[in-house]
């Protein structure tokens, strides 16, 4: 059963609601993104946890994937599935759990007592467990990304993940379908318009001109990661002039 639990989806640090960074819950036992925000969770819920989708290799999205791990030791409820793409996979294998930063994956990976899975998954791969199937769709952000749909009892929600505006985020959400509630980035003001391109994020007239160019609106916006040092002049810009009728500025 579906039951969406914002943990985290702060571009940054801050200390506000969801300050913590990029953290899904859609049930009791998966998440999309592992971000500082899976600290919400108590150690009993920590345990519970067994599949991770992970949407791209930057740090706000895995930085508690460590520790995270580090807790499952003594649960019953292992191994824990981390499902990513094979950038991302790589990434963590070489950057993270290289015996340097955190220990290697052979000690997690290996034996009876395994606590890790790995599991690659591409663009257009589905899964469904517990009920929830969960597609993958590529976006345009500066590493390889995936967004997710999640469907389930004829609900339909979907994470954007870090992407900008363009061609290919317009026909991935159109393919789609009917969205009850998509939740989409607005990481930077309009006047750094030149920094979200760069770094492929979005701003609220980029976000206004996604929604603009669906076929089909969705039921509800949840607009996420906004940047700490502009979220006050984001949130006064997107209550000002919001993207859709139905926008909840997480």
């Amino acid at each position: 059963m579906l039951n969406i639990q914002v943990l985290g989806c702060s571009g940054g640090l801050s200390g506000n609601n969801n300050g913590g960074s990029t953290c899904i819950q859609l049930n009791h036992n998966i998440l999309i993104d592992a971000g500082t925000g899976l600290n919400q969770l108590s150690l009993t819920q920590m345990h519970q946890i067994r599949h991770i989708f992970l949407t791209h290799s930057h740090m706000d999205h895995i930085a508690a994937l460590p520790t995270f791990l580090s807790n499952q030791y003594g649960s019953e409820h292992l191994p824990v599935t981390v499902y990513a793409q094979p950038h991302t996979l790589e990434k963590l294998k070489d950057n993270i759990f290289n015996g340097d930063i955190w220990p290697e994956l052979s000690s997690m990976t290996e034996g009876a007592e395994a606590i890790l899975a790995f599991e690659e998954i591409q663009p257009g791969h589905s899964i469904t467990l517990d009920g929830i199937e969960i597609n993958a769709f590529a976006v345009d952000h500066s590493v390889p990304t995936v967004g997710y749909s999640v469907k389930s009892q004829a609900r339909h929600f979907v994470f954007g993940a870090d992407t900008i505006a363009g061609r290919q985020l317009t026909e991935q959400l159109n393919r789609l379908g009917h969205i009850d509630t998509l939740m989409l980035e607005c990481a930077f003001p309009d006047e750094l318009l030149h920094v979200a391109e760069k770094t492929k994020h979005m701003t609220p007239s980029l976000l206004q001109n996604t929604l603009q160019s669906l076929e089909r609106q969705p039921s509800k916006l949840w607009v996420t990661h906004l940047k700490p040092n502009y979220e006050a002049t984001l949130r006064e810009t997107l209550a000002a002039n919001p993207p859709h009728n139905n926008t909840v500025v997480l």
